[in-house]
C-alpha cells in the first residue's frame, strides 16, 4: 500500500527553491515549491498514548485500502483531521509521522496567502495525488471578537468555520486525499 522508496516533499506555496539553482531536491513547477521533508518524526518516535496511536494508525490503513470504494461510489477519497493544541504539543510532529508513514507529500498552506475563493481553488487543483494538505493556524484565520456573545446560541448540529478550534491554542486542519 505504501510506497517504500518514495521520497516525502514539503509543499509551500513559492518559499522554497525560487533562486533558480540546479539543486535536485526541489520541485518548482506551478505554484508550490518543494524540497525533501526530512522530518524525523515516526510512529516509532511520537510521545502518544498507545491506544489512540494504534487506533489512528488503523484509521490511515483503512483509509489506504478504501480508496477503490470511493471511487466505485464516487465520492472523493480524502480524509480530515483537526489538530489543535498550545504551541510545543506535537502537532506538527504527528503531521510528519503521518506522512512519513503512508509516503505522502505534505502541502503546507497559511490562508493568509490566500487572495479569494478562486486563488484557493486553483491552487488545490494543482496539488499533487497522495498528499497531505495541512492549514496553518487555522484559528487565527477567523475573526473571533465576539466568541463569548455566539457560544450562547451554538448549534452543534450546524457547521460554523468559528468554532473549529479550541480556545487552548493554535490549530492545524489535515486533509490527505490522493
Amino acid at each position: 500500500m505504501k510506497e517504500e522508496n518514495k521520497v516525502v516533499k514539503l509543499h509551500t506555496l513559492g518559499l522554497y527553491g525560487r533562486d533558480d539553482d540546479d539543486d535536485d531536491d526541489s520541485d518548482n513547477s506551478g505554484p508550490w515549491s518543494s524540497i525533501n521533508f526530512e522530518h524525523p518524526s515516526t510512529f516509532d518516535t511520537l510521545a502518544m498514548d498507545s491506544k489512540l496511536k494504534k487506533e489512528l494508525i488503523e484509521d490511515l490503513d483503512m483509509f489506504l485500502r478504501r480508496r477503490d470504494f470511493y471511487r466505485r461510489v464516487g465520492k472523493a477519497w480524502k480524509r480530515g483531521y483537526l489538530l489543535y493544541g498550545p504551541p510545543g504539543t506535537g502537532k506538527s510532529s504527528l503531521i510528519a509521522a503521518i506522512a512519513n508513514y503512508l509516503k505522502f507529500d505534505v502541502d503546507d498552506l497559511e490562508l493568509a496567502q490566500i487572495r479569494d475563493d478562486g486563488n484557493l481553488r486553483s491552487l488545490l487543483v494543482s496539488m499533487k495525488n497522495r498528499s497531505i494538505l495541512v492549514i496553518e493556524d487555522i484559528d487565527c484565520t477567523v475573526d473571533l471578537t465576539d466568541r463569548e456573545d455566539r457560544a450562547d446560541s451554538f448549534d452543534s448540529s450546524k457547521p460554523n468555520k468559528d468554532y473549529l478550534t479550541s480556545p487552548m491554542g493554535s490549530g492545524q486542519a489535515v486533509e490527505m486525499s490522493a
